[in-house]
């Protein structure tokens, strides 16, 4: 049993079992009693929802809310984030959101109902006012803490774990720049996320800093599925013969794009310069030495869990915002090669 609970039997004068069944709000509990209980809480500073996790939860579980377990970057940020997990005996609860508000918001009801001890989250938008003050109304209520990995929340100050896409995208571009392209199309992530206007950020940067006229009509709005990078990248080849490079801003628009080339017969870099957003190993095994915009997953997990319980061994005056912003890298493999036509 807490020792909160105690302190506040002892300072109530009540007994340990009424202070459980009023943060439990049970029916048979004097009113006069209840109100006494309840005074010497907020004296305390003390939340019944505070209680009850303390009281009837496993202070020890985790809930991880992911967009898209399809994805292995997600499934690499998953297993850094039980690394550290299994390193210090706590244990977590996996949500997959589908990139859906609707279905994110479910998710944090429920974990809010089963008293998990903080949250890991990936959410679903991070640019939407609306969607991010039912966001910042939501989170603010379930008094636990709070880490973001990859993606942010819109106005809020919760500890996160984050990548420099705008570097990433940048390196990637003026690689291409460098090495004789002129005609870059760009499959870009949603522009709701901050991961999707960074490295559209990036991409547009690095033709400033080269001093080469940037073309807007060369810059696609991808959704980070495969399919998008299918039809966009078909999209491209028919419109304009001209492109010698394609840069995907994910590794599933990579996946499509890929497909969609060699699908159209086309031979990667020879006729096509392909260049893609997270390491896919599975291509290397293939025999499809991708140049791409490595980040680390598994530290990010890993770096996340540890702000987790950074937070949870403070009280909520002593915590401090925590950022961590992690350095993508571009691993180079020469499918950014130029071939003069």
């Amino acid at each position: 049993m807490s020792s909160n609970v105690r302190a506040i039997a002892e300072k109530a004068n009540v007994s340990v079992a009424t202070v459980s069944r009023v943060i439990n709000q049970a029916e048979n509990v004097k009113s006069q009693t209840r109100k006494r209980v309840e005074q010497v809480m907020a004296e305390m500073g003390i939340t019944s929802d505070e209680l009850v996790r303390s009281t009837k939860m496993d202070a020890r579980i985790v809930g991880i809310l992911v967009p898209d377990l399809t994805n292995p970057f997600f499934i690499d940020v998953i297993q850094g984030i039980e690394d550290y997990s299994d390193e210090i005996g706590m244990k977590t609860i996996i949500c997959h959101t589908r990139d859906s508000d609707k279905i994110e918001t479910q998710f944090l009801r429920l974990l809010k109902e089963i008293h998990v001890c903080g949250i890991i989250i990936t959410p679903a938008s991070d640019d939407d006012d609306y969607v991010n003050n039912e966001y910042l109304n939501l989170l603010s209520k379930m008094k636990m803490p709070i880490v973001l990995v990859d993606r942010d929340v819109k106005y809020s100050k919760y500890n996160g774990v984050f990548i420099d896409n705008e570097h990433g995208a940048f390196e990637a571009t003026k690689l291409l720049l460098d090495n004789g392209h002129r005609n870059i199309a760009f499959i870009s992530g949603p522009s709701n996320t901050v991961s999707g206007r960074g490295r559209k950020g990036g991409y547009c940067s690095a033709f400033e800093y080269m001093d080469v006229p940037l073309r807007e009509d060369l810059i696609y709005d991808g959704d980070f599925s495969i399919a998008s990078g299918e039809s966009i990248t078909k999209k491209i080849l028919k419109e304009h013969e001209e492109v010698t490079a394609i840069f995907a801003a994910n590794n599933h628009m990579t996946l499509g794009c890929i497909a969609e080339v060699r699908n159209a017969g086309l031979k990667i870099p020879e006729d096509m310069a392909v260049v893609g957003f997270d390491e896919q190993n599975i291509l290397t095994r293939i025999g499809i030495n991708l140049t791409v915009v490595e980040r680390p997953p598994k530290e990010m997990g890993y770096q996340a869990m540890k702000l987790m319980t950074s937070t949870l061994s403070k009280k909520r005056e002593q915590a401090v915002e925590q950022r961590v912003i992690l350095m993508p890298r571009v691993i180079v493999r020469g499918s950014e090669k130029f071939y003069p036509r």
